[in-house]
């Protein structure tokens, strides 16, 4: 069954229609064409609503199909209409309906995931298995434990945004079947429930898996955060300076080996996360500066870098435990291009 979006009749002779289900309903979608409505019973209470065109003088050809535009629920006189069928409610002088609500298809499965995880109250005893005994989810849960976690926690720390450690349901639909919105129709609390339950008890070592990774996700998000003097924090406040400056080209200045020097860098190949910054992206003539003072294969580090200017704004200083370090290993000065 196609997706439906819930409406309700801008009119009488419409609400009066679907009500009596008796015969079909003209509808004018244009000067010279028209649409006529058929209302076939499915069950005592629910009508399945069918569209044909017509044309001008009123007439139908033996060509003509039946396309179904929607459905009507008289026991609770509720209203759904196919998404490709709503411009033949709507395209006539006055509309014969007024869109209530969005997709179906997402708000039952909206409601599904909600009650999962009300049922597993984000609590992974509540699930009917405690042990990942599969070997493809034994090896995701470690690849993930030693590599995954750390790498999302890293991605989200540059995104600026924490872990919540909360679980999360992923039911969904591909498409909206037919039994299950009948089904809907006549119980919702019911269906609902029982959906949910059937999700958990047919998924339980994947929704372990889940809950074992977030787990593993929020420990070491945590750990990161509270490492502030890694050089991932430093990395950071160099991306954010940047991003916040909208430079293109900045004047870097890096203390290394005892040396310092200024130098101009590309500030896109800045930012992120990156274990060493490449020389590659520092003009010529200052690379050939860069590499006499520190060598040929030699690139910097974030724990490096003491200062970013922009124009004649300073965008980015060390923190001032690395200046101080610096400092008393620092030997020549030897200025740059500003």
């Amino acid at each position: 069954m196609k997706d439906l979006i819930p409406c309700e009749a801008a009119r009488d002779d419409l609400q009066r229609w679907l009500a009596s289900g008796n015969g079909p309903l003209t509808v004018s979608v244009g000067e010279k064409e028209g649409t006529l409505l058929i209302a076939l019973e499915k069950t005592s209470s629910v009508d399945y609503l069918y569209r044909t065109s017509i044309t001008e003088d009123g007439s139908i050809s033996c060509d003509n199909s039946l396309l179904f535009c929607g459905v009507y629920d008289g026991e609770n006189q509720s209203l759904y209409l196919a998404k490709d069928a709503q411009t033949i409610f709507t395209r006539g002088p006055v509309s014969l309906v007024t869109e209530a609500g969005g997709s179906m298809m997402e708000d039952i499965c909206g409601k599904i995931n909600r009650r999962v995880e009300d049922i597993l109250a984000n609590d992974k005893s509540n699930l009917p298995v405690q042990e990942v005994t599969g070997w493809q989810a034994a090896y995701s849960l470690e690849y993930y434990q030693k590599y995954g976690a750390r790498e999302k926690a890293v991605q989200m720390l540059f995104e600026g945004h924490a872990p919540d450690g909360a679980f999360h349901s992923g039911y969904a639909m591909e498409e909206l079947p037919e039994g299950a919105f009948l089904a809907w129709l006549q119980d919702p609390e019911g269906f609902i429930q029982t959906t949910a339950e059937t999700y958990i008890k047919s998924n339980p070592e994947r929704f372990l898996l889940q809950f074992l990774k977030s787990e593993a996700l929020l420990a070491e998000y945590q750990a990161l955060a509270g490492n502030t003097g890694s050089p991932i924090h430093r990395m950071k406040a160099i991306t954010d300076a940047i991003n916040i400056s909208g430079a293109k080209m900045v004047n870097v200045t890096v203390q290394k080996d005892g040396e310092e020097l200024t130098f101009k860098m590309d500030a896109g190949r800045m930012k992120g996360h990156q274990t060493c910054y490449s020389t590659y992206y520092i003009p010529a003539a200052d690379r050939r500066r860069f590499e006499q003072v520190f060598g040929r294969n030699a690139g910097f580090k974030a724990e490096d870098v003491i200062r970013i200017t922009y124009g004649r704004n300073t965008i980015y200083e060390a923190p001032p435990a690395q200046e101080e370090s610096m400092a008393e290993s620092a030997g020549p000065v030897m200025g740059g291009m500003m």
